[in-house]
């Protein structure tokens, strides 16, 4: 049976070579391929996400617990539990995650929270987008506390607009 300690913190994120993942709000990129890949990795999984995060994806996902991490003062969108600390919703996460039996809680951004939590991380699932569009969001450096120990095989789409590839890290101890 999981336990609290046992359950892993891990990032997902696409990131292209200059690190920019958001642009006003929205992504540079279109992925369809990297969508699947992304529902596969989170489904079933207690997700983390802050405030501007979730208005870009506009709504909750379905089949996992979305955790929304906000300052703001009543804000309460249906279906997402709000948490107003980030450390405190990365142990609920992982008390969600015990009680659904999974061994990860999944940080899905933004830019603000994936910069507060890498240091956190155990774990870390990058799509490797070669590409380097102009934006306002960056996501923090993968410095060489990380090792990379998978290169999950994707079925790329026609209507992917950039190559990539994937990539699963995990800390150095």
């Amino acid at each position: 049976m999981t336990q609290i300690d046992d359950v892993k913190v891990a990032l997902i994120a696409a990131v292209p070579r200059n690190h920019i993942i958001g642009a006003d709000g929205d992504m540079p990129w279109y992925l369809p391929s990297d969508f699947k890949f992304f529902k596969a990795t989170t489904m079933g999984k207690p997700m983390v996400m802050g405030r501007k995060q979730f208005e870009t994806v506009g709504r909750p996902l379905p089949g996992r617990t979305n955790i929304l991490v906000t300052r703001r003062e009543g804000y309460q969108p249906d279906g997402v539990l709000v948490i107003n600390d980030l450390d405190a919703a990365i142990d609920h996460a992982k008390q969600i995650a015990v009680a659904d039996k999974v061994d990860e809680v999944m940080i899905i951004g933004g830019g603000e929270i994936y910069a507060a939590t890498i240091d956190k991380a155990d774990r870390l699932y990058i799509t490797h987008i070669d590409a380097a569009p102009e934006g306002d969001t960056v996501f923090p450096k993968i410095d060489q506390s990380w090792v990379e120990v998978d290169r999950p095989a994707f079925e790329p789409h026609e209507r992917d607009t950039e190559s990539y590839y994937i990539a699963t890290y995990e800390r150095q101890n």
